[in-house]
């Protein structure tokens, strides 16, 4: 993809090149062959003026030819009153030979326009250019080159100056999609590109708030439940000569709803606070070794000790083998390694995985996979995980291993 910036900056030189050459044109055509005549004429002049003062010198003469000629890069030839050459040299390469002052013809055919220049004695001076100026105006095109580079040079940074503000915008906005409320970008300039920026804040400011109004009223609420809950828990207890099949399907439904409330209430507090609230140093294989020992599973691998919270790290040990026992009948292996500067778990199971449309939605809250049973929970657990991970700045991600059923692999900082 090209960048902003690069259009900007090709767009400019661009524009430079085709000016230059129109110019480098236009100064050929037109300007440079009249400024080249004259002041071919002048240096023929001059030169004429040299030789009509003093007497006849044959050596003086020669030098005042060869110098014209050499200075002009034209063929310049001084003849007598007869009509007869003197003095023949053709600029840089040497003398006239003899076959070419002796063909007119030849001799007009390889040069330009000829200037004659008539002497106080009869004879007279002839140059004939041997290129068609445009060594004359060399030093202008080379002016112009000049000129589009630093120009060339300077733009660049410009460019790269406006569309960095652009990136910058863009790399505040990924990061509030990906879940950075607090992510804000610095305005820059008086432009519309600050002016951009400055709506970008605004808009990220009244989200966030209405983000954090919305997680305090769900974690608000979760707590509230809790007390009726407990107080038709204990009036269920006091209540005699209830069926006793009831009261057991009421109580079952008041433990889910309060495990629910719990959920809820983690998934709130880890939203509202991002990050972990204290850190301690965790041995992650004897961790994960205590929860597996709850599922019958042994945790195998190696010793790896990092500062974590370690009630979230259970949390997320153990939503992961409860997943794992609802929905593959529990889990075959947990593995805990290190990888570089991270800890890695990994727990598989053989279980029938999660179908395609489903897996890019497991870990979003209340999502519910096409195959689940009404027992398979209310959907917080795997968002719970996924929440624990990003807050010790790690990360989880789902695989279907090749003969058959999930892997779940967490990955955290060391």
């Amino acid at each position: 993809m090209r960048r902003l910036h690069l259009k900007l900056y090709l767009a400019i030189v661009g524009t430079m090149v085709v000016f230059l050459i129109a110019g480098t044109v236009v100064w050929h055509h037109l300007v440079a062959p009249s400024m080249a005549m004259g002041g071919i004429e002048s240096a023929t002049q001059l030169a004429a003026e040299m030789l009509n003062k003093g007497e006849h010198d044959p050596a003086r003469e020669r030098d005042v030819v060869i110098a014209l000629s050499r200075q002009l890069h034209a063929n310049v030839v001084l003849y007598d009153a007869q009509g007869s050459p003197l003095v023949h040299f053709g600029g840089h390469a040497g003398e006239l030979t003899r076959e070419e002052l002796a063909d007119p013809g030849w001799l007009i055919s390889q040069t330009g326009p000829a200037l004659n220049q008539l002497l106080e004695d009869g004879r007279h001076l002839t140059v004939r250019p041997r290129q068609r100026y445009l060594l004359h105006g060399l030093h202008f095109g080379i002016l112009f080159i000049s000129i589009a580079a630093a120009l060339a040079l300077l733009t660049y940074p410009i460019t790269r100056g406006i569309t960095a503000r652009l990136a910058r915008l863009q790399t505040g906005v990924l990061q509030f999609g990906e879940g950075n409320l607090s992510a804000r970008v610095k305005v820059e300039g008086r432009d519309e590109v600050a002016t951009l920026a400055k709506s970008f804040n605004e808009s990220a400011e009244r989200i966030e708030q209405l983000m954090r109004a919305h997680q305090l009223l769900i974690a608000n609420c979760s707590h509230e439940l809790r007390t009726p809950l407990a107080r038709i828990r204990l009036g269920l207890d006091r209540v005699s000569g209830t069926d006793a099949k009831a009261s057991d399907e009421i109580a079952r439904s008041i433990t889910e709803l309060d495990a629910l409330i719990g959920e809820m209430l983690l998934s709130s507090r880890l939203d509202v606070a991002q990050g972990i609230e204290r850190a301690e140093p965790v041995d992650l294989l004897a961790l994960a070794a205590e929860e597996a020992a709850h599922f019958d599973l042994e945790a195998s691998g190696d010793a790896v000790i990092l500062n974590a919270d370690s009630m979230l790290l259970r949390r997320l040990v153990r939503n992961l083998l409860e997943n794992a026992q609802i929905h593959a009948g529990g889990a075959t292996s947990l593995l805990v390694g290190r990888s570089g500067r991270h800890a890695s778990l990994v727990i598989e199971d053989a279980g029938a995985g999660v179908p395609g449309a489903d897996r890019d939605k497991i870990f979003e809250p209340f999502y519910r996979a096409s195959t689940a049973t009404q027992s398979s929970g209310a959907g917080l657990g795997l968002s719970i995980v996924r929440q624990i991970a990003r807050a010790h700045g790690g990360s989880v991600e789902y695989a279907s291993r090749p003969e058959g059923g999930s892997r779940f692999t967490v990955t955290i900082p060391l």
